[in-house]
């Protein structure tokens, strides 16, 4: 209890010195969860603006920083079939240390989750996730912050060649804390600036000792290389780069180049053909998108031609179907189930489960279109294993509990469905449907 006390406690510290949060995500059950964190901390509505499309982030992010000292950003890894990974590190270019980007994400995977951090992100969150959990996201990204301002200014100096106070902030950094990663990175851009090759890679390697996955001073190290015209040591870093992060199809093609420079062809095609490989899988997950929001923009307009499209968006990435599609499925399911066709709606739902065995989505949406079948056992089976997967799915929206109450009501179990009728109103003090729900079952 101290330790989630004191996390809040870092979080309400920075939104009191003028920190401020932009989400950029569609996704309606994150925002409600975020809205929930934002109550329970009683941080003002005033600290958090919303980019539902993620078009315009970027500008979005500047004019936050007009108003806010230091900003945290929830980004989804992809929006409409569009990519964000690779703009990360162009806002930290762009925006300095001012911005703490944390991608959200569907799926754990070691290699996203490389991919992610490796283009700049400073930490990620998978979903579902709960008010705990982005508490924590934000005091472990904003914590480390003591030598923020030093780093800063050491940065602006070696960028205006002045080399000598940029040294005895880094020095002062090491003196705090002996391995601090960004210290030896600083001493080592400090010797590549006076041409102290030698020097710059001995810090990078001490750098990358304790850096969280390697990846910022393996990546020095490979412009160091270049730089030095070492192609085997530049390939060497290359390829232990993409040992840790190997969804990179630029890398995949720097790895083909330093192949081809040392003549050895079929090393060099292989990581071409690679690197064109996984352009493929993104420029075909980009077809699938555009095929999945088409259907989603006709679902009132035509909803055969709607459904049509997205089916065709799951057969296209049939072969490539991952956590992060599930919504995919969800949206087809819910389309099915306003047409009636239930049972259909189940088989795409376990087709997703397939994919995502402990979903509680999923397993939420089977129970509903098993209550729309009067298949009432099934729905207790699917709705108990939702709540067993994420118990705070009760205080997500205040008709999920008044569903789950309705199913109990259905197999009379009245005990149950008072309990979740009653936490509907908890939730919702005006939640009419539930406060009649709760007179039936008194009349029973």
């Amino acid at each position: 209890m101290k330790k989630r006390e004191s996390l809040n406690q870092i979080v309400r510290y920075f939104v009191s010195n003028g920190g401020g949060f932009l989400i950029v995500s569609q996704d309606e059950m994150f925002l409600r969860i975020f809205n929930g964190f934002m109550k329970v901390l009683d941080v003002p509505k005033e600290s958090m603006r919303c980019d539902l499309f993620g078009k315009q982030y970027i500008k979005e992010i500047r004019s936050l920083l007009e108003e806010f000292n230091r900003v945290v950003v929830f980004i989804e890894s992809c929006i409409e079939g569009r990519n964000n990974a690779p703009y990360f590190r162009q806002i930290k270019d762009i925006l300095d240390d001012r911005v703490t980007i944390i991608c959200i994400c569907n799926e754990s995977g070691r290699e996203a989750m490389s991919l992610f951090l490796e283009m700049g992100a400073d930490n990620t969150i998978v979903k579902p996730v709960s008010i705990d959990t982005i508490v924590k996201k934000i005091a472990f990204s904003i914590k480390p912050n003591n030598f923020r301002v030093l780093v800063s200014k050491a940065k602006k100096a070696i960028s205006q060649n002045n080399l000598t106070p940029a040294r005895s902030i880094a020095q002062e950094i090491l003196k705090a804390n002996p391995e601090s990663t960004i210290a030896h990175i600083l001493l080592g851009d400090i010797h590549r600036r006076k041409k102290e090759y030698p020097q710059a890679e001995k810090c990078y390697k001490l750098a990358s000792k304790n850096a969280r996955m390697h990846l910022q001073p393996l990546e020095r190290l490979v412009e160091l290389y270049d730089e030095t015209k070492q192609i085997r040591e530049k390939l060497g870093i290359l390829k232990l780069l993409d040992k840790i992060s190997p969804l990179n199809h630029e890398r995949k093609m720097a790895i083909g180049d330093a192949y081809a420079r040392l003549g050895e062809t079929k090393k060099c095609v292989a990581y071409y053909e690679e690197a064109l490989r996984l352009v493929g899988m993104q420029a075909n997950e980009m077809i699938s998108y555009s095929r999945m929001e088409v259907g989603k923009k006709l679902k009132q307009v035509d909803p055969d031609r709607s459904l049509k499209y997205m089916s065709e968006a799951l057969e296209l990435k049939a072969d490539d179907l991952r956590p992060k599609d599930l919504w995919m499925f969800n949206e087809i399911g819910l389309s099915l189930r306003k047409r009636g066709q239930w049972e259909e709606a189940v088989e795409h739902y376990r087709k997703a489960m397939e994919i995502a065995h402990d979903d509680w989505g999923v397993a939420y949406n089977i129970a509903m279109a098993y209550f729309q079948g009067k298949e009432y056992d099934k729905a207790r089976e699917h709705v108990e294993k939702a709540l067993d997967h994420y118990p705070e799915l009760l205080n997500v929206d205040a008709n999920i509990p008044y569903n789950i109450a309705k199913i109990y009501f259905r197999l009379e179990q009245y005990s149950e469905a008072q309990q979740y009728a009653k936490i509907a109103c908890i939730n919702d003090h005006d939640h009419v449907p539930a406060q009649r729900l709760l007179s039936e079952i008194d009349g029973r």
